[in-house]
Parts: structure tokens; C-alpha cells; sequence
């Protein structure tokens, strides 16, 4: 009973310090708000899917005015924006994925100006001409 009343104050403190961490831990690369990481995939423009992706942050950084346009096309529609009825054509790109931290999935399609502009948007923020079906 006296050995066990002489560990019990080594044990709590041993918890005690164990319990603690560290003030200068770093989170994962994938949680750092800097971090981009996108998939675009392009329907309706080919027979078979078009993927495309793009990672940056960490020690690859980001080009900010191509953040700055996709961010703008990731944001959710205006339910107050007029756009004109003009259909595009059958090109749909679901575009998923983290910009700076934040999750995105959006789906830009071509069924009226305002995608139309959006899908043009898309693809010049990722230095790409937009696929379009022959």
C-alpha cells in the first residue's frame, strides 16, 4: 500500500504531462487554408468524360488571380441575377475539391448566358480553351 502511495504522485503527474501538447504543432498540409486542390470533370463535350486537375499551396503557390476567378465561379448563383435565355450547348463541369481550405462543388453548365460565361470563366482561370462538342 506505501509503494502505491508513493507512485500515485509520479503516475498523475506522467498523465498529466502526457495529456499535454504542443503549442507549435503544424497542422497537415491538407488542412492549410492555402491549400487548392480541384477536379473538373467535363461532361457532354466528348463521348467519354474530360478530367482535370490542379493542386497548389504548401510549397507549390497558388497564382492569386487564378484563385481569385475560380473562386468567383465557385460561389453560389445569385437567385436575383437576369441572364439571357441563350442555350450553349450540352457541356456540363462539375468542379469539386478545396480552394485555399474551403470545399467547392459546383456545377457550371451552358444552358443559358450566365453558365455560358461562367464555363468560359472556368476554363480561362485554368489556362485551358473550354472543351465544347463538335
Amino acid at each position: 500500500m506505501r509503494r502505491l502511495a508513493r507512485l500515485l504522485p509520479a503516475l498523475v503527474a506522467a498523465t498529466a504531462v502526457a495529456a499535454c501538447g504542443a503549442d507549435d504543432e503544424q497542422p497537415a498540409a491538407s488542412a492549410q487554408p492555402d491549400t487548392t486542390r480541384l477536379t473538373v470533370e467535363v461532361s457532354g463535350a466528348r463521348p467519354e468524360p474530360i478530367t482535370i486537375r490542379l493542386r497548389c499551396g504548401g510549397s507549390e503557390p497558388c497564382d492569386r488571380p487564378r484563385l481569385d476567378k475560380l473562386a468567383e465561379v465557385a460561389k453560389p448563383d445569385d437567385p436575383a441575377r437576369a441572364c439571357t435565355l441563350v442555350y450553349g450547348g450540352p457541356e456540363k463541369a462539375r468542379v469539386t475539391g478545396m480552394i485555399e481550405g474551403r470545399p467547392v462543388d459546383v456545377t457550371v453548365t451552358r444552358t443559358n448566358g450566365c453558365g455560358i460565361a461562367e464555363y468560359e470563366a472556368l476554363f480561362a482561370a485554368l489556362g485551358r480553351k473550354p472543351p465544347v462538342a463538335p
